[in-house]
């Protein structure tokens, strides 16, 4: 009986450590798996961030790439001359198409400065790249054009800035936001003048327009299908504005400001892929 007894007792006793020890194993093999569920998440997190980092900098290289600049020259044999630049050397061929489609187009708008006009005109404009960077171009064209009969020459400018990245001309209206506080610093003379022999005449020839003139004119800055009076161009460190004055000062005047003095009013260093541009500005 005592034997008997004793052999239950160990037959329990097993069944009870078996028990015991697949439950610790049931454990086991949970943690295991939850254990391997967050390694294979943060595989997936840390391989999901890697590949967003090589396509940001993938696509970042993309607008990066260095382009070089070639001279092309209009002339239609009749006294209209017309020289502007060209892209070359791009990493993508059929944007470089479309880029320098772009580029021509806008440098042959200087056309219509005598597109409805009678009598013989001549024409000879020039370009000057005033600032290239893989996300921006932007080039002045001056020159004189005539009219025979015309009491006089007609001294010659506008611009283009492109967007090299979306191929877009950018306007005045792009570039910053032209609010009444922005006008102003041109009317009060925040606005340097490139030719600072003329500053005192361009202000008083300025200061005969009021601020709703000049804001209207401002707002219609860079046209694209016309040829206005007033343009826009950037330099590395400043905004550059034209505006049209009196022919005994030359037609138009140039005025500059750094990024800086205006940064409030700037559209564009909001845009990802300005921001480099923008960065040492502040």
């Amino acid at each position: 009986m005592f034997r008997k007894l004793c052999i239950g007792l160990i037959i329990i006793g097993t069944i009870a450590i078996t028990v015991s020890c697949s439950g610790k194993t049931n454990d086991l093999s949970k943690e295991a798996m939850a254990n391997n569920n967050v390694s294979s998440e943060s595989s997936k997190i840390e391989n999901n961030k890697t590949n967003g980092d090589v396509a940001q900098k993938a696509n970042k290289s993309s607008y990066q790439s260095s382009y070089k600049i070639i001279s092309e020259t209009y002339d239609d044999n009749q006294g209209t001359k017309i020289s502007y630049p060209q892209i070359t050397d791009f990493n993508d061929a059929e944007k470089q198409k479309k880029l320098n489609e772009t580029i021509k187009n806008e440098a042959l708008k200087g056309n219509n400065y005598y597109k409805d006009v009678d009598g013989k005109v001549t024409i000879d404009i020039k370009y000057e790249i005033v600032c290239q960077e893989p996300e921006l171009l932007s080039i002045i064209y001056s020159g004189v054009g005539n009219v025979s009969g015309a009491a006089h020459p007609s001294n010659l400018f506008y611009t283009t800035n492109l967007d090299i990245i979306n191929n877009k001309k950018l306007r005045l209206n792009d570039i910053v936001d032209v609010n009444d506080d922005f006008v102003n610093m041109l009317i009060t003379g925040k606005f340097k003048a490139v030719n600072s022999d003329y500053e005192a005449q361009y202000k008083s020839d300025i200061n005969t327009s009021s601020l709703d003139d000049w804001k209207k004119r401002l707002l219609a800055a860079d046209p694209s299908d016309n040829m206005g009076s007033e343009f826009s161009y950037m330099t590395k460190d400043s905004l550059g504005l034209s505006v049209g004055v009196i022919h005994a000062l030359g037609d138009h005047a140039e005025f500059e400001i750094k990024y800086k003095d205006i940064w409030k009013y700037i559209k564009l260093k909001d845009d990802a892929h300005f921001q480099d541009f923008f960065k040492t500005a502040d």
